[in-house]
């Protein structure tokens, strides 16, 4: 998928990011929702995933959770359990989210990355100076991305592009070296 792209303009864009931020359901998550018979709600989430984000932040890049759509406690214990420090539910305007972060965070858009899915991640990538998408996102999203990954919501698209992004800065086999050493939690 990453190859329908222009792969070095992506590697360059990739390069100069600070804050890469995303959506839950569809990007962390498949595109199912598991309920019981009470309607308790319960979602999958990709182990190698928090490797992604993990391996971001360790690299000085900070990722956050930006969903427009999450009710559930899932997400919110994901985020927490990585010990991430930014993380935001039931966000109805992403571009004035984002505004604020860059703002708080002295950023500029082209030191923003972003990865969606769906309508909702539209016009936060048309901000983003990277722009990715799932592999199973719908066709507006792969349009607007710089990115495309191989990976589809909720099976490795963070790990995927936390690689992209490391090798991109110069920083994958240095940090390779780190993990194999200490582990990564």
């Amino acid at each position: 998928m990453a190859f329908e792209k222009n792969i070095n303009d992506a590697q360059d864009r990739a390069k100069k990011i600070k804050l890469f931020g995303h959506d839950i359901h569809g990007v962390l998550t498949p595109n199912q929702v598991f309920c019981d018979v009470e309607g308790n709600r319960r979602y999958a989430f990709w182990h190698l995933d928090g490797f992604g984000d993990l391996s971001l932040m360790a690299n000085d890049i900070k990722p956050i959770y930006l969903d427009t759509t999450s009710i559930d406690g899932e997400g919110l214990y994901r985020a927490k359990e990585l010990k991430l420090d930014k993380f935001y539910y039931g966000v109805t305007d992403k571009v004035a989210k984002l505004e604020e972060l860059k703002k708080e965070l002295g950023l500029t858009d082209d030191q923003v990355g972003y990865i969606g899915c769906e309508l909702t991640d539209i016009p936060v990538m048309k901000r983003a100076g990277f722009a990715v998408a799932v592999a199973d996102a719908i066709p507006e999203v792969k349009e607007l991305a710089h990115y495309i990954t191989n990976a589809p919501g909720g099976r490795g698209p963070i790990r995927e592009i936390g690689e992209f992004v490391l090798r991109g800065m110069g920083k994958w086999d240095e940090w390779v070296e780190k993990v194999t050493k200490m582990g990564y939690k």
